[in-house]
This record gives structure tokens, C-alpha cells and sequence, in this order.
């Protein structure tokens, strides 16, 4: 059983959240408030005997001793609580820090692998558990050395009082661990229906339109009901367990108890002891019955998170076979010059990009045409490194794109998507979080013809984008992303899809937009508008994964039947 809690304290520290200044401080003071409690019994023992021995100089000076005893233990105690307070603090932060910079690390099969609740729920519920595991081992592990110290003490006393503590213990911690076991399992199914009804909140937040024009109200209340039911059961079989601990072994233990007087009463009744030796005896029982009472409080809080352990160790340490790994090339010199080298690339066993090769010059602009599910966005997704191309090279100056650091590759590709998230922040913070330069930031939403829309409101660049920027038009959004895009002074811009829900007006102003931008920047874009397709120095067509045309919109129109088609 022990085993079993050595385990989740050690995949706990092997999770790094740790000071070992904090921990040490912790340890000690936890060590010091078990020791000096252990005192107390002796102390108490010897006023009672000096008190029967009419010896009362001696008992006051054992008085002021209990007294000085008792002070330190409550100084300890406290030391302890502000030692468990700031180690708490630190790791509470770093657990959040770590699990940050893992999610914004991963490639996207982490978010298939690993759901959204599943973070949120571990990143907020589970690290605001777990950090108390430290102070709990090192607590388990003082009540457990004192236990064996005690029984030392009442074994020189009489080695039959120490048997029955002993045995009695024995089988508390015996029904202690298996009660733990079956609680923990459940808790765990418990945990699981949680984030399922996370999981589903949260899509009736996203598709809250869809429910009321469908009229699914209903349909998806019966999931959550279901959810919820299993949510209940695995709840009350936790319930039922944890009680058992709260309720059987403090009986287990209240029995050694009466147990223990009826056997030094008959021995005081005997002759063979006094009553000082009662107290003294009662009063280490007692210590042990109040130490083993903490510990299995902290071998129970250790196994309750030994489920939120798990969570945390799957985030942080989730691996895949085709785990994306970045190199150490800090080059920042990036002209912006693309190769695909007869790449290919497998998702879900299915074959989705086949030996595609092609090359585009830096300073220029390329559209990406084909139907839909051509293979068009994987391109996209892999020059971003969410994905490795399962064979082929993909190059950047004629380096391999996984060989440049993340930071330096980040800063030199950015995407500007359909449809762009921004932060529920002001214009200035949202900029900011890329750039927070004011200069550089008028200029970039010069550029992208955005800043006289800017000054118009209010507030100008401190206006609150509110619920995803849904205080302002999806132009507008679109174009605020696009300066937040040239503040990171990316020299590949990729564009996705983004004229495809913006009226007229706004998509000519997009397409001026480029004009400008390819003077300095390579500009790649998925579309399916023909005036983006017409303005593109060269167009790459894709077609099942495949690369089946390349060339000019000249050329393609008269010598290419897939870009033919595309064009009607």
C-alpha cells in the first residue's frame, strides 16, 4: 500500500512545479511539530507523578516545561502553515505557467488527443488540488515516524499494550488503503462525466444559434441528463467509500482505546503500575490515535489526487510518435524563399498530400486553388508545424523548416485565418500582445487601411473588443487581425480563406492590401475568388492531394482542365 503513495508523490515531483527552498522549509517545520508534540505526553506524565510525590518544585518546573512544550508546538504549526503557504503559492503558479506553455507548444493532435475541458478543468480544478500534495507526504511521512517512535516508547513500558496498538494499526491501515482504493476509482469515473459536461456546456455556448433554429433543446438536455446521472452514481460510490474511512477506522481505533484501559487498570489494580504510568500510556495512545488520524487525512488526500497527479502528468508530458520537435537554428535572416520536396503526408491512415513538390520565390504571391478537401489547408497546417510531413522535405531559405528554433520560425510565418480570434481586450492589448510599440502599431493598421476606422470610434485603439470582437464588423475584425499579423514582422504571411465572408467593399480593400504587402513580404493564399487568383504572380492547383497544375492564371486557364473547372 505504501507503494502506492510513494508512486503519486513521485510522479508528482517529477512534474518540476517545485522550490526545493520551499520544500526543505516545509519538511522541517512539518518534522519540528511532530517532534516537539511528542513531548507533551512525558511531560504531562511527570506532573502527575511529581504531584503524587507531594514533589511540587519539581512539578512546577515540569508545568513550565508542558507550557514551553506546548508553545513551540503551536510556533511550529504555524511555521509550518506560512512554509505550506508560500510553496503553494509558487507552485499553484507554476503549474499554470508549465501547462501554458505546453498547450501553446503542441502540435494539433494534441487537441484530438487531449479534449478542451479535459485542460481547462485540470489547468484551474486539478493544479489548485494537487500543490497541497507536498505538505500531505511530508505530514505522512512525521504522523508515520512518530507512530513507530511512539510504539517504541509503549513497548518499554509493556510490550503487550504496544502489540495490541500495534496490531490494531495494522488493521486500520489495512481497511484505511482498500477503502482509498475503490473511493479513488470511482472518483476518477467521477472526474470523467465532469468534463464530458464541461465539454457539452460549452458547445451549447458555441452552437446556442443551431439549438434554438433547430430546436434541439431537448435532445441535447438528455445527453447532459445522462451525463449528469453518471456524474451522481460514481458521486454517492465515492461518497459511500470516503465514509467508511471517516467511520471504520476511528472505531477500529476508539476500540484499542477502551481496550488499552482495561488493561492498565487491571495492572494498576495489580500493583504493577501507577497512575502516573496511566497518563503517560493514555497519553501516547491518544498521540498515536491523533497521529494515525492525520496521516490516513493525508494518505486520503494524497490518493484523492492521485487522479488530478494523472490529469497534470498527461498534460505536460503528452508525447506522440510523430511528436513535432524544433531545432536550435537561430538564423533570423529570413528572405521567405518556400520549397515543398515531393512531400507527403498521412492523417488518420489516410493519405491526404501525395509527393507534392513545388517552389515559391520570396517577395512574391502565390494562390492555393482546389475543391474542397484537396488537400489546400494541410499545406497551410504544415508550413506551420502543426503537422510533419511523413516524407519529403519542406524548406525556408533552403533550410528545413523543423530545424529553425520556435521562437525564430514563429516570428517569421504567420497565418491570418477566415475567420481570426481576438482576445476580449482592447484594440491597443490585442495589439499589444505582438507588438506594444504605439508607433508600430498605427503604422501596421495604417497598412492595413484600418487605423481611420480606429480613430472614428470613441475610444480609438483603447475601444473594448467584446465576445471575440462582435462589436464590430467582420471587416473590420479581419483587418485588425491582418495589422496584428504585420506587427509580428513575419516575412510569410499566409491567408486563408479570408474574402470569403467579407462584403465587396471591404474584400477590394483587402485585395489592395496584398498589392502592397508582396513588395516586402511571400504572400501564399487559399481562395477561391478568380480576381485573387488573376492578381497572383503564380497559382498552385491542387486536386486529391495531390499537385495538378502550377503556373500563371493565363496559362492555366487555357492548358489546365482542373483549373478550368475551378474557374465556372
Amino acid at each position: 500500500m505504501i507503494k502506492q503513495y510513494y508512486l503519486i508523490v513521485k510522479k508528482y515531483f517529477s512534474l518540476g512545479a517545485n522550490n526545493k527552498k520551499y520544500l526543505f522549509y516545509l519538511f522541517f517545520t512539518s518534522f519540528l511539530r511532530s517532534s516537539s508534540f511528542l513531548l507533551i505526553p512525558f511531560v504531562a506524565s511527570k506532573i502527575v507523578e511529581y504531584a503524587t510525590n507531594s514533589d511540587y518544585k519539581t512539578m512546577l518546573i515540569c508545568i513550565f516545561v508542558f507550557l514551553g512544550c506546548s508553545l513551540f508546538y503551536v510556533l511550529c504549526h504555524h511555521y509550518n502553515y506560512v512554509a505550506y503557504e508560500k510553496n503553494s503559492m509558487f507552485t499553484h503558479n507554476k503549474f499554470q505557467q508549465l501547462i501554458m506553455d505546453k498547450v501553446t507548444t503542441y502540435d494539433e493532435n494534441f487537441s484530438k488527443k487531449i479534449s478542451v475541458p479535459y485542460i481547462v478543468n485540470t489547468a484551474f480544478n486539478d493544479v489548485g488540488k494537487i500543490y497541497q500534495i507536498p505538505d500531505q507526504a511530508f505530514d505522512a511521512l512525521n504522523e508515520l515516524i512518530t507512530i513507530v517512535i511512539v510504539l517504541f516508547i509503549l513497548a518499554s513500558v509493556n510490550i503487550y499494550i504496544c502489540i495490541v496498538t500495534l496490531i490494531l494499526n495494522i488493521i486500520s491501515l489495512y481497511v484505511l488503503g482498500k477503502n482509498i482504493q475503490k473511493k479513488n476509482y470511482y472518483l476518477s469515473n467521477q472526474r470523467k462525466y465532469q468534463d464530458s459536461i464541461s465539454g457539452l456546456m460549452g458547445q451549447v455556448l458555441d452552437g446556442n444559434k443551431e439549438i434554438k433554429s433547430f430546436n434541439i433543446k431537448e435532445e441535447i438536455s438528455g445527453y447532459l441528463d445522462d451525463y449528469k446521472k453518471q456524474w451522481r452514481k460514481n458521486y454517492f460510490k465515492k461518497r459511500k467509500y470516503n465514509d467508511n474511512i471517516y467511520v471504520l477506522v476511528p472505531t477500529i481505533l476508539g476500540f484499542g482505546k477502551i481496550l488499552i484501559y482495561l488493561i492498565l487498570i487491571y495492572l494498576i489494580l495489580q500493583g504493577r503500575y501507577d497512575v502516573a504510568t496511566l497518563v503517560l500510556v493514555i497519553g501516547y495512545y491518544e498521540n498515536i490515535e491523533s497521529n494515525f488520524n492525520k496521516l490516513h487525512e493525508c494518505l486520503n488526500n494524497i490518493s484523492d489526487n492521485s487522479t488530478r497527479v494523472d490529469r497534470a502528468y498527461n498534460v505536460l508530458n503528452y508525447k506522440t510518435k510523430d511528436m513535432l520537435k524544433f531545432g536550435d537554428n537561430q538564423t533570423d535572416d529570413i528572405l521567405g524563399e518556400i520549397e515543398f520536396k515531393n512531400v507527403s503526408f498521412t492523417y488518420e491512415k489516410q493519405e491526404v498530400m501525395k509527393n507534392v513538390s513545388f517552389k515559391i520565390p520570396s517577395k512574391s504571391f502565390t494562390a492555393i486553388v482546389g475543391k474542397s478537401g484537396s488537400g489546400k489547408s494541410t499545406i497551410f497546417r504544415l508550413l506551420l508545424r502543426l503537422y510533419k510531413a511523413n516524407k519529403g522535405e519542406i524548406l525556408l531559405d533552403n533550410e528545413n523548416i523543423y530545424k529553425y528554433s520556435k521562437e525564430v520560425y514563429s516570428s517569421n510565418v504567420s497565418i491570418v485565418t477566415q475567420k481570426p480570434f481576438i482576445f476580449d481586450m482592447s484594440i491597443r492589448e490585442n495589439l499589444s500582445l505582438v507588438d506594444s510599440n504605439k508607433e508600430h502599431q498605427i503604422n501596421a493598421c495604417k497598412r492595413a487601411g484600418v487605423h481611420d476606422f480606429i480613430m472614428s470610434l470613441p475610444d480609438g485603439y483603447n475601444t473594448k473588443l467584446v465576445s471575440d470582437a462582435e462589436n464590430i464588423s467582420t471587416g473590420q475584425k479581419q483587418l485588425i487581425a491582418l495589422a496584428r499579423t504585420l506587427l509580428s514582422k513575419s516575412e510569410v504571411l499566409l491567408f486563408d480563406e479570408v474574402t470569403s465572408a467579407l462584403d465587396m467593399n471591404t474584400s477590394k480593400q483587402i485585395i489592395n492590401i496584398l498589392k502592397d504587402l508582396k513588395k516586402d513580404h511571400t504572400i501564399l493564399m487559399i481562395t477561391h475568388k478568380p480576381e485573387l487568383m488573376k492578381m497572383a504572380d503564380e497559382i498552385i492547383v491542387i486536386d486529391h492531394g495531390k499537385l495538378v497544375g502550377k503556373g500563371t492564371h493565363k496559362d492555366l486557364i487555357a492548358n489546365n482542365k482542373y483549373y478550368q473547372i475551378l474557374q465556372k
